[in-house]
């Protein structure tokens, strides 16, 4: 008997409300050659017989004993999973129609990528989150936020058993972070071009409901990607490094002084070290500087000049398209 070339992946709990939208976005896909993995972490509402309202031979309905978080839910389907590449869904998502055919062809087409997400839009927000094709700079991504939205991935699975790479349960509410920051040592990481996910927002939502959680879980691991490029921050630079990545930096010219000198020290370290690109990290610096700028002209604390008179925009040659587009953003969110 031939295997499945796709394993779908969808832990589920508790998730009545949006759940079989998500179910069938799933089973109406163009590309049909899959088997549906749902793994019910101990759900005590309709869930599971909404699971199995569905006659289609492709689910297969697990069971967890005890509920054990979506890590190790996800880890027991990576475990049983019987594809050449394994997709992540959610239970409160929709992929759109082409989502699978597009993937699989483009894994089919770049052997070396072992990790591929996609843009996606917000729900009922209506915006998209557009995420970089290029390894290198998901690279860059990586290390302050995510370089792949993890609800639109799809892995190579004989990578990810060569390397032993599995989900950390310890990381509730951040294992894609931990598990993108082990997993690009070893294989190229892309994002297609175009939206093939809906992203639900809800309060419902781990993101929504543990944002402080989150934070906390993340920050040893942001913390490690500082250490790799030779820097043993002071207490201090740890907790002014998170206030910048994490968009809180307080309203006050002394704070973005001190993140401006932050951020070059970064820079500095990185041209010494060489772990990332330069161009494409110094840029991807450039970026977290405006947006600390943007957020701050609110308060008045930075105007456009002290903006871009920062030393960050000689330190690699940036496009006039790139300045310009700064500057329509300025004005931008200076109309709203």
């Amino acid at each position: 008997m031939s295997h499945p070339r796709v394993s779908v992946l969808m832990p589920v709990y508790n998730a009545e409300c949006y759940l079989r939208e998500s179910i069938e976005s799933i089973l109406l896909q163009t590309f049909h050659d899959f088997e549906f993995l749902i793994i019910n972490d101990c759900s005590t509402d309709s869930s599971v017989s909404i699971i199995q309202s569905y006659s289609d031979s492709r689910i297969c309905i697990i069971h967890n004993d005890n509920n054990i978080g979506v890590a190790a839910s996800l880890n027991k389907g990576l475990s049983l999973a019987q594809g050449e590449y394994l997709v992540r869904m959610d239970a409160d998502d929709i992929s759109r129609a082409e989502r699978l055919a597009c993937q699989v062809d483009f894994m089919d087409s770049n052997p070396q990528i072992g990790v591929c997400g996609s843009w996606l839009e917000y729900f009922p927000r209506k915006s998209v989150w557009k995420l970089p094709k290029e390894s290198e700079m998901i690279r860059c991504w990586q290390f302050h936020s995510v370089g792949v939205a993890h609800p639109t991935v799809i892995l190579r699975r004989r990578l990810f058993e060569k390397y032993g790479l599995q989900y950390d349960p310890d990381y509730r509410y951040s294992q894609d972070y931990e598990l993108w920051g082990r997993a690009i040592r070893y294989m190229e990481f892309s994002n297609i071009q175009k939206v093939l996910l809906d992203y639900r927002v809800s309060s419902e939502q781990i993101c929504a409901i543990r944002r402080d959680e989150q934070l906390k879980a993340v920050a040893p691991l942001r913390l490690e990607r500082v250490r790799e490029l030779r820097i043993e921050p002071t207490s201090e630079q740890h907790e002014l490094h998170e206030m910048i990545m994490n968009g809180v930096l307080p309203p006050e010219s002394r704070q973005l002084d001190h993140a401006e000198k932050w951020l070059m020290q970064l820079e500095s370290a990185n041209r010494d070290v060489g772990i990332y690109s330069r161009t494409y990290f110094s840029r991807r610096l450039l970026d977290i500087w405006f947006s600390v700028c943007i957020a701050l002209a609110d308060d008045s604390v930075c105007t456009l000049r002290r903006c871009l008179i920062s030393p960050l925009w000689s330190t690699v040659n940036i496009p006039v398209w790139h300045r310009l587009r700064a500057l329509v953003a300025w004005i931008l969110r200076k109309t709203k």
